[in-house]
């Protein structure tokens, strides 16, 4: 009998906690913002956050509870809306909205939810076009994409790594990078050309060209890009290994060293689970 009591007890204190925090929550009060509440941002899943406030404006610390916002999305004039949506439990007060679109919609419309209530600025409207990540729909001005994006106005990493190469020629390169290391590494000569991606390979392994190529795509479909060409190593150790005072050769890598003069860029793991944020998640 004690035993049955203790959890009784706990169920009690449990249930009237969770319907304390409900109660305290004001909807209007709430905090909504991010990313994904601009239809300028395209992502491959667009994402924004909620955060739980309560009725004397103090924020949330601690989750009030799972389930407790409900999000939906609808484009006026269609019947029906192909996006998968995702309220995450962030367990500080504050929630993760994410979602997925699978086309692309003239406008879009986001009602966030607490007990029937609207919560902040709901409902949210998207002027669009709003385009889903697979759409081939590039912003011509890519000063407007990389500032609607809310880019660094410089990476400092990657700008200590392109000093070494105050002048680089394309076509030198070609013949010198394929020379040096075509024969023993694994090796992508990327040309992109009217936002068009060419690569030529160089190696027996290049697989992993795939998550270089997926990025560039995804870039491609999104923004006008500059003609430009480059290398990139595919392998798992830096490659450029002569000194500042040499004759450098310019190549972009995962992976980099103090000894080395590699341009560092995001390896190919986070490109990955950026460009398949929602595409790859199991539902158990």
């Amino acid at each position: 009998m004690p035993e049955k009591w203790l959890f009784c007890i706990f169920l009690v204190i449990i249930t009237n906690r969770t319907i304390e925090s409900i109660t305290k929550i004001s909807p209007k009060r709430c905090l909504v913002w991010g990313p994904g509440l601009d239809a300028e941002k395209v992502l491959p899943a667009r994402f924004f956050y909620i955060q739980a406030v309560a009725e004397d404006n103090v924020n949330f610390t601690s989750s009030p509870g799972e389930n407790i916002f409900t999000v939906n999305m609808n484009s006026p004039g269609e019947e029906f809306t192909r996006i998968w949506v995702q309220v995450l439990d962030r367990k500080d007060g504050s929630f993760l909205v994410r979602y997925r679109m699978y086309s692309s919609y003239r406008d879009l419309v986001i009602e966030i939810k607490f007990q029937d209530a609207h919560v902040a600025q709901s409902p949210y409207f998207l002027k669009g076009p709003v385009y889903h990540e697979s759409c081939n729909c590039p912003q011509e001005d890519g000063t407007k994409w990389y500032r609607d994006m809310q880019c660094p106005l410089s990476f400092p990493q990657i700008q200590r790594d392109l000093s070494h190469f105050p002048f680089v020629d394309p076509e030198r390169n070609a013949i010198e990078i394929a020379k040096r290391f075509g024969q023993r590494q694994s090796l992508c000569h990327y040309t992109i050309k009217d936002n068009k991606v060419y690569v030529k390979t160089f190696g027996e392994h290049v697989g992993f060209r795939i998550f270089m190529d997926s990025i560039l795509l995804s870039l491609t479909r999104k923004v006008k890009l500059h003609d430009v060409e480059f290398f990139v190593n595919l392998g798992d150790w830096p490659l450029e290994k002569r000194k500042v005072t040499e004759k450098l050769h310019p190549i972009f890598s995962w992976c980099g060293s103090e000894n080395t003069r590699d341009i560092v860029m995001p390896t190919y793991d986070i490109t990955d689970s950026v460009l398949e944020t929602m595409g790859r998640v199991a539902k158990i």
